[in-house]
């Protein structure tokens, strides 16, 4: 599974130099030109439908770039997609689950039935299954229209689905009809929706 041990450390190693690049040029330029990379974020937001949130706002991205946990943070994200097993059209791995019951499944069973922004929620990295089901209660009180299931602690779905920070797929019958990029930059709902409403047309 996965690429060869030796190729993936070389890989690994070659995007920690680039992440660490990313951090240390970031924090420079966020020190000797603030007001440009503000002008520079603000116009991505908007570029990419973010700032249409009105729960992001420029205060609550700008502290917690290029710091230490964003350092971390974006090296387990870029490592974790150097194992990404899916592909559009391919099988969906069929990874185990938790329902907030607490009853095990597989993410097939369910399709047929870190780092965070300031003044988000604040969910801590999760040390238990049962700190996982608490945070995910916080969903449930938002009334989604979907069933919602949470990963092993083993973290196989997240690895497998390079799901971090955030990811949307549209799985049929075990195969993946729609893979969507990254979160939060490139995260469109509304792909996920137009992929749905053809499906049911």
């Amino acid at each position: 599974m996965g690429l060869p041990l030796p190729g993936l450390w070389l890989k690994r190693l070659w995007v920690l130099f680039q992440v660490g690049l990313h951090v240390a040029m970031g924090k420079v330029l966020l020190t000797l030109f603030p007001g440009r990379v503000k002008q520079n974020i603000l116009a991505m937001s908007e570029k990419t439908g973010m700032a249409k949130n009105p729960h992001f706002s420029y205060e609550n991205w700008i502290p917690t770039f290029f710091s230490a946990q964003y350092f971390w943070f974006i090296l387990k994200v870029r490592w974790q997609r150097l194992e990404d097993m899916t592909e559009q059209g391919g099988l969906a791995p069929n990874c185990p689950v938790v329902r907030l019951s607490g009853q095990r499944c597989n993410i097939w069973d369910f399709m047929q039935d870190g780092w965070a922004f300031k003044n988000n929620v604040d969910i801590k990295n999760h040390q238990h299954l049962q700190d996982r089901l608490q945070a995910a209660c916080l969903l449930l009180d938002r009334s989604p229209q979907c069933p919602v299931v949470v990963d092993t602690m083993k973290n196989q779905s997240s690895q497998l689905y390079a799901a971090l920070p955030e990811r949307l797929y549209v799985l049929q019958d075990g195969r993946i009809l729609y893979k969507g990029k990254p979160g939060p930059w490139n995260y469109h709902p509304e792909e996920v929706r137009a992929v749905l409403e053809k499906l049911h047309s």
